[in-house]
């Protein structure tokens, strides 16, 4: 086993620790256990960055003879190139070959991931696709919250547990489980394509090593993120609001309304306002409710329960009241993906301006899988 799945499971089990003191209000513990997390999250990058280099010293070892060293550059220039139509070397169709980029071609023909009415474009390779998430850090995922799963095709069905209450079954050597005590849900679902067009000047593409997802990426990222989190809170949306008087009813929801196995590993979910909200809380001598996360230093958590905020813009207040969300997220979201997104171009809209048109394509879906996993509360507010 590598030293860093060693290293990434001890931060996983230290991280679930700090989050566990923290939510059981011991924070003496829970900063002690914080540095020895730091010092691990150390030894994990390190051994990361140890491994990669071990890695390219190894690729380039066993490279073949007259194989170059910039082949990362020669691949970009040669996925600029498919892409815009352009001749390409023979050395770049080799490297194109070698690396397998994927061509998305038209509806009904070899290779379709999806049915497109007109031809498709070409998945973007890992390089590339390392700029996009680099973009997508910087800002609020919901997507991170849900179950994430590949799915192969463009609908289809997956087993899930769902409702859990069942008993293991006594029995001795001979007997047989009987086949209604096998209790599994099915979760049927539906991936959508979501795209943009962006125009890009041509002087701009005119360089055959521009990283065209530097170009498109940080749009696209943010794009990609609003509608990923418009489709989960659609979901959430409609559930069933219970209104409550103050903070309190979102911790009676955590302590009684939610399975104790759910609530073990619920956090919640608000908007600008109920941030605020948690902000000016404090308790009897006076100190806050809403505190840092240990676990995370960006983060926050309310009576050791981690916070995700979204933008008023994304989730509105209602008047005088403001939507809360609690529960385990992973249990109630299943979000299905396609892996990669589509590039393609079109010059012919773009003659009048001097420009090229590039479309990104993503393709997901959103379903609910656990509704009991997730409780929608309105608070109100001052």
């Amino acid at each position: 086993m590598k030293k860093s799945v060693e290293l990434k499971k001890t931060v996983d089990e230290l991280k679930a620790k700090v989050e566990a003191l923290q939510a059981n209000e011991q924070y003496d513990d829970a900063a002690k256990e914080a540095e020895t997390l730091n010092e691990a999250v150390r030894d994990y990058k390190t051994a990361i960055a140890i491994e990669s280099a071990e890695l390219e010293n190894m690729q380039q070892q066993a490279a073949p003879v007259g194989a170059r060293k910039d082949d990362k550059k020669i691949l970009n220039r040669a996925f600029n190139k498919a892409v815009l139509g352009w001749a390409m070397t023979d050395e770049e169709k080799d490297i194109i070959n070698r690396a397998g980029l994927k061509v998305v071609d038209a509806a009904g023909t070899p290779g379709q991931v999806g049915a497109t009415p007109a031809k498709g474009g070409y998945l973007v390779p890992e390089e590339q696709m390392m700029t996009l998430r680099e973009y997508r850090r910087a800002y609020t995922s919901l997507k991170d919250l849900c179950n994430v799963q590949t799915a192969n095709s463009t609908s289809g069905k997956m087993p899930t547990i769902g409702q859990e209450t069942g008993k293991l079954i006594a029995f001795e050597e001979l007997n047989e489980i009987n086949q209604d005590d096998l209790d599994f849900g099915q979760l049927t679902y539906s991936i959508a394509d979501y795209g943009d067009i962006i125009p890009v000047s041509n002087q701009l593409l005119q360089d055959a090593d521009i990283n065209i997802m530097q170009l498109i990426g940080q749009r696209f990222a943010r794009k990609s993120i609003n509608t990923e989190n418009e489709k989960i809170l659609e979901i959430l949306k409609a559930l069933e609001s219970q209104s409550v008087s103050n903070w309190k009813g979102i911790m009676k929801a955590l302590n009684v309304s939610l399975d104790p196995a759910i609530s073990a590993g619920a956090r919640i979910l608000t908007n600008q306002d109920g941030l605020e909200y948690l902000d000016e809380l404090t308790d009897s001598q006076g100190r806050p409710l809403l505190t840092q996360s240990l676990a995370d230093p960006t983060g926050y958590v309310f009576r050791g329960r981690p916070i995700t905020v979204v933008s008023n813009a994304l989730l509105a207040s209602g008047e005088k009241k403001i939507p809360f969300y609690v529960g385990a997220f992973s249990d109630m979201l299943a979000f299905f993906q396609r892996l990669g997104v589509e590039v393609a171009v079109s010059t012919d809209a773009g003659f009048t301006k001097y420009a090229t048109y590039l479309r990104a394509v993503e393709r997901f879906g959103v379903v609910k899988d656990d509704p009991d996993a997730v409780i929608s509360l309105s608070v109100a507010s001052a």
